[in-house]
């Protein structure tokens, strides 16, 4: 039998663990001391601890407690975190947000189950030992996310977008330790959108992002509100019909008012030109684009008479055409403007 003093504690693994509450460990340490006895088994795994971190800590402060523990025999540490996390979705004081973030950590853990998999059959393939391909990766993903959605009564596509939620998740508790527990119990209140882009951010700006999700969602919106009427300085714009044209420059620089030279024109001018970074951007669409797609899922399945009502049809339709409206006229818009940029060079 397995001691005590030999467990060990991993910190990927409890940070899958839900938390209890002060009242909630309080309540589980009377009932040890009261029993004399553990009533479920710490469950371990080549001597980790998989579910019964409290418990262990417990009986590290009460050595007269008994206790029993249970070894599961599983075949990699991803099968380890798929368990937790499995265990963790059972139960049912669980925030969305803790939610999805599980199912995102268990798609990745089988994801790089089918990887090995097909890393070891590119191997014995090499070898001539095996002539039957197993399952292609594309495919071999779009079987995992179907079963998980199945199993967790979602969609496909809600586990993928679980992935990169979880991914923005570690991103932020990478950067700022203890975001993690804020974001899955609510407390920091953020977008989907906004979490996913944590990931896609440069490791440098990371702590800046945090730092401001952390802050009231009014005192965002006025920090974000007051940086859009700060000073800027545009060179380029475009009219409605496309065509390109210049228009005055700031003289107010980064809070100086000055006359600007015409070296200083020129050398700002090729600065705003310049070719920008907008991987930031684009993952702030994706974000939107998945929260979109998840919310009218959700709210589809939960109220499937949104779909069979007229009234209710009518305005999902109306809504429907709004949104092919604009995408028209974001493609129209580009179209014109890689015309001016052909005209103007």
């Amino acid at each position: 039998m397995l001691k005590l003093s030999s467990l060990k504690i991993d910190p990927e693994f409890s940070a899958q663990i839900l938390p209890p509450s002060f009242q909630e460990l309080q309540q589980l340490e009377m009932n040890m001391i009261r029993d004399g006895k553990l009533t479920d088994p710490i469950i371990v795994w080549h001597k980790t601890i998989l579910d019964g971190h409290n418990r262990y800590n417990l009986l590290k402060k009460h050595s007269f407690i008994e206790y029993e523990i249970k070894e599961m025999e599983l075949s990699s540490r991803q099968e380890a975190l798929i368990w937790i996390c499995n265990h963790q979705l059972g139960r049912r004081n669980l925030t969305p947000e803790r939610r999805k973030y599980l199912i995102g950590k268990r798609y990745e853990a089988e994801k790089q189950i089918s990887q090995n998999r097909g890393n070891q059959y590119t191997s014995t393939k090499k070898d001539g030992t095996d002539q039957n391909d197993p399952c292609q990766n594309k495919s071999g993903s779009h079987i995992t996310r179907q079963r998980i959605a199945k199993e967790t009564g979602t969609s496909e596509g809600y586990v993928q977008r679980a992935e990169k939620y979880m991914n923005g998740v570690e991103a932020a508790d990478e950067a700022a330790p203890g975001t993690r527990e804020e974001i899955l119990n609510g407390k920091i209140k953020a977008a989907d959108r906004e979490i996913c882009a944590i990931a896609k951010a440069p490791k440098e700006q990371r702590p800046e992002i945090v730092a401001e999700l952390r802050k009231p969602k009014s005192e965002r919106d006025k920090q974000l509100a007051s940086s859009t009427k700060s000073p800027s300085v545009r060179v380029e714009s475009f009219d409605d019909d496309g065509s390109r044209f210049l228009i005055g420059i700031s003289k107010k620089v980064q809070g100086h008012k000055r006359a600007l030279t015409e070296s200083d024109q020129k050398a700002l001018k090729k600065s705003v030109e310049a070719p920008a970074d907008h991987s930031i951007h684009i993952a702030a669409i994706e974000g939107a684009y998945d929260a979109f797609i998840e919310n009218w899922e959700l709210t589809f399945r939960e109220y499937p008479d949104l779909l069979t009502g007229p009234e209710n049809w009518k305005q999902i339709e109306k809504y429907s055409d709004n949104l092919q409206r604009y995408l028209e006229f974001i493609r129209s818009k580009h179209l014109k403007m890689l015309e001016s940029q052909r005209q103007g060079g």
